[in-house]
This record gives structure tokens, C-alpha cells and sequence, in this order.
């Protein structure tokens, strides 16, 4: 019994050397060399944060700049108008909303013009009449010219102040340049398997700018491939040209289209600068009669 617990005795005393080496595992714990390096990477998040952020001001439009009195801020880093905006590369979707609503507002004001009732009266501002059609009240005209550098294959894409974009063959383009005569229009079969659901459309086919929405048959047996031109998903496409393919030259504006594209609200003025506005378009392509725009 003694020799039993001496043993019992002697094993307590020698589990403390087993539980010695702790106060070196605390020694070589790396924590006073690790902790320098983390205010470090918490520096530079801050920085990238910041300099994110100021990226950001810019491209958003200034609270005061169309006030009457203009921005009281002479160091302001907001943009001041349109042109800042574009030039800056508008990325908010605020300020490509508030893009779309200038845009919008310029047109309300471009819808009547302004006439003098008599000479001896002064000049006066008469709701006389609507100036342009209704894509001009209500749409901002763009183009794309030579589609993936093919000479003469132009197409439009109409922009409302909702963001849907209408799609279709310019004036400029080859058919209308030729006169050649549409017997059948082919849409992809993605378009015509295109199904979308709800209040806000979801699920239509993405596009990119190179894909092929339909393809054009003319008379004398040509084919043009037209493509989005922009980023964005299918809404609807014109299954009235199945049956009257004529319309792509009779109206090409209006029961005439192609398709419509919704593009994304980040990438709205980047649309906008890639493609062609109106009056560069027509000085492009020399077409001075507006009748071929309506």
C-alpha cells in the first residue's frame, strides 16, 4: 500500500515538467511581429475606400449648380452639368437618372416653337405647334455606324426616358441606300424563345453589343445580320414583322422595329457615348430630308 502511494505521489510530480514548456509557447507566439502589418492593410483599405469614394463625387451631379444663384463651392468636386458628367464617366445611377431626365425635359422644351402674333405686339411664346415626331418628343436618337466595320449597316437605337431602348435599321443603311425590297425577317431562335415574367420584365435574353438579333432577306437574295449594338435584356421583339417584313422599310421607326432592349441604369451615358448622336449621324451620312426619320 505504501509502495502504491509513493507511486501515486511521485506521478503528480512529474506532470509539471510536462506543463513547463507553456510560458515558451507563449514566448514564441507571433503576435508582436503580426500586429504591425494589420494597421497596415487597415490603411490602405481606407485609402482605397477613399479614394473610391472621391471617384464617386465626381461623377455625381452638384445639389446647387441649377439653382439660379449657380454652386456657392468654387473647390466643388460634384459635376456641373452634362458635360462633366460624360466626360467624367458617369457610373451612380443617380446621376444617369438625372441624365435621362435632362434629356427628357430638353425634349418637353423643343416640342413647340416659339412665334410672334404680331409685329407690333411684343414677341410671346404660343403653343402653336409640335415641332419633330414622336420619337423626337419622347426618345433621344442614337446610331451606330458600319456594324463591326461593314460599310453601310447602320442601325438605331431610341432611348426613352425609361431606360428601354428601340432598336432597328438606320436610314443610312444598305437597304434603304440600295432600294432593295425585305421578303422575310428571321429572328435567332433565343429571340423567339425569349419569355419574360412580372411588373419589371425579368428573365429576357442578355445581349451583347455583337449579338445577332435577326437577319434581314432581301429580294435579291442578301442577308444582313443585325445586332444589339448595346448591353441589355430582351423585353420584347416585333412579331409583326414575321408576317409583314415590309414594315422594316416602310416604318422603320415606328412598326417597324426590331426589338426592345433594356439596358442596365450604371451603364446608361456609357451607351450614350458610344454610339452616334443625331446631327453627327446625319452629317455623317448627308441625309437632309427628315421625312426618312419619322
Amino acid at each position: 500500500m505504501e509502495a502504491s502511494g509513493k507511486t501515486t505521489e511521485e506521478a503528480p510530480m512529474t506532470t509539471p515538467p510536462a506543463a513547463a514548456p507553456t510560458p515558451a509557447v507563449e514566448a514564441t507566439t507571433p503576435t508582436a511581429t503580426a500586429a504591425p502589418a494589420e494597421p497596415e492593410q487597415k490603411l490602405v483599405g481606407k485609402k482605397r475606400r477613399r479614394e473610391r469614394k472621391q471617384a464617386l463625387k465626381k461623377t455625381q451631379l452638384c445639389r446647387h449648380f441649377d439653382k439660379p444663384t449657380g454652386c456657392p463651392y468654387p473647390d466643388c468636386v460634384y459635376a456641373h452639368g452634362l458635360d462633366e458628367i460624360q466626360d467624367g464617366g458617369a457610373i451612380t445611377v443617380s446621376a444617369q437618372r438625372k441624365l435621362l431626365r435632362e434629356q427628357g425635359a430638353q425634349r418637353q422644351n423643343d416640342k413647340f416653337i416659339v412665334s410672334t402674333k404680331d409685329a407690333k405686339d411684343a414677341p410671346v411664346a404660343e403653343y402653336v405647334a409640335r415641332t419633330g415626331s414622336m420619337v423626337d418628343r419622347y426618345y433621344t436618337r442614337l446610331y451606330a455606324s458600319d456594324v463591326l466595320e461593314k460599310p453601310f449597316e447602320d442601325q438605331f437605337v431610341n432611348m426613352h426616358s425609361n431606360r428601354l431602348c428601340v432598336l432597328g435599321i438606320a436610314p443610312g443603311h444598305a437597304i434603304f441606300k440600295d432600294n432593295l425590297t425585305v421578303t422575310k425577317v428571321e429572328f435567332e431562335q433565343s429571340v423567339l424563345d425569349n419569355k419574360v415574367s412580372g411588373k419589371k420584365k425579368k428573365g429576357g435574353v442578355w445581349f451583347n453589343p455583337q449579338s445577332i438579333v435577326c437577319r434581314i432577306v432581301c429580294a435579291n437574295d442578301v442577308t444582313y445580320s443585325i445586332r444589339s449594338c448595346i448591353r441589355g435584356a430582351l423585353i420584347e421583339f416585333n412579331e409583326r414583322l414575321l408576317e409583314t417584313p415590309e414594315l422594316v422599310t416602310r416604318k422603320p421607326f415606328t412598326e417597324g422595329f426590331l426589338a426592345i432592349v433594356r439596358p442596365k441604369p450604371v451603364e446608361v451615358a456609357e451607351i450614350q457615348a458610344s454610339l452616334l448622336k443625331h446631327a453627327d449621324y446625319v452629317a455623317l451620312r448627308g441625309l437632309t430630308d427628315p421625312k426618312v426619320f419619322q
